[in-house]
């Protein structure tokens, strides 16, 4: 959220200034979100390939790291519906009594929760109609 204050230095800038300020603040925002894609490859890289790697060969499911916190793995997963079978899988989810989950589009937060529940409970997933791509992740918990 932003106070007043915060904008007070635009107040005695004239037209052709703040159209200059702004191509300076789209430059920058432009910088930031280009410097974001390389630091969420990164974080990515880390959590999802190597640090669930190396836990793993060293057999290590959780670990305590001093100034960072609790290192465990997680199970996680990416869901999606096949482009071409959306409408099969729409017929899938009311015959299974998961029409609830039927929108305008199945909302892929509430896709995924529930394959993972699915799973968990040891239930088949219609593998015809979706892409399911299990991975482990790393994750902190600030001790």
């Amino acid at each position: 959220m932003s106070t007043d204050n915060e904008f007070e230095q635009y107040d005695s800038m004239s037209l052709i200034d703040l159209i200059r300020e702004m191509r300076k603040v789209q430059i920058e925002k432009e910088q930031v979100e280009v410097d974001l894609k390389t630091y969420n490859k990164h974080f990515d890289f880390l959590r999802i390939t190597k640090i669930p790697q190396v836990m793993e060969d060293e057999g290590i499911k959780n670990m305590s790291v001093e100034g960072v916190g609790r290192v465990s793995l997680t199970a996680d997963m990416h869901v999606s519906v096949k482009a071409e079978c959306k409408e099969a899988f729409y017929l899938w989810l009311r015959d299974n009594g998961r029409e609830d989950l039927i929108q305008p589009t199945v909302n892929s937060s509430t896709l995924k929760a529930t394959v993972k529940n699915m799973v968990k409970k040891g239930e088949e997933i219609p593998d015809e109609l979706l892409n399911v791509s299990p991975f482990t992740r790393a994750s902190i918990t600030k001790s």
